[in-house]
């Protein structure tokens, strides 16, 4: 036969009675909780771990929101900010593990201007060290030698008409 126990706040032991519960934990919750605001207006009260960047960030922060969003959809209380909140939570950690553009890529007319010297003759070495010279000072940090030379091997400008580069 079952345990008619089920366990609650009322009768639970080591549980600290003059602060707020962690929102995870609750009858488990051990030290001090922090108020932790997710934004849209929401804030919830966590635990050191829970409240921690280590379990916010866990598995690209889908434990942290699925575990508040389940909370909140069994309480009865998962508002339109709450929501929001775990949204933008999600989307931050996206936008701050998405990369930028590889550097090849980033730097198209450089790779346009290239190509057109390299489909009149000039040689590798010599693009390499324009590029260097010319981007010496610069807060960006150009395509290396080895992406000049892999543009030159790739020969694109074989498969489209040569033009000049975008002024």
């Amino acid at each position: 036969m079952p345990s008619p126990y089920l366990p609650t706040l009322y009768k639970a032991r080591k549980v600290p009675t003059k602060q707020v519960v962690c929102a995870i934990c609750v009858e488990r919750t051990r030290g001090r909780t922090q108020l932790v605001r997710l934004g849209y207006g929401v804030a919830v009260w966590l635990c050191a771990g829970h409240g921690s960047r280590e379990f916010q960030v866990q598995r690209s922060g889908r434990d942290f929101v699925l575990t508040l969003h389940q909370l909140w959809q069994a309480h009865g209380c998962l508002t339109a900010a709450r929501s929001k909140a775990l949204s933008a939570h999600l989307e931050s950690l996206r936008a701050a593990n998405r990369r930028g553009t590889p550097g090849s890529y980033a730097w198209p007319d450089l790779r346009r201007s290239l190509e057109l010297a390299y489909a009149r003759g000039t040689a590798t070495g010599t693009a390499i060290a324009h590029v260097s010279r010319a981007y010496e000072a610069g807060p960006a940090r150009p395509p290396s030698p080895r992406t000049l030379y892999r543009w030159r091997a790739e020969r694109r400008w074989l498969a489209t008409p040569a033009t000049s580069p975008p002024a």
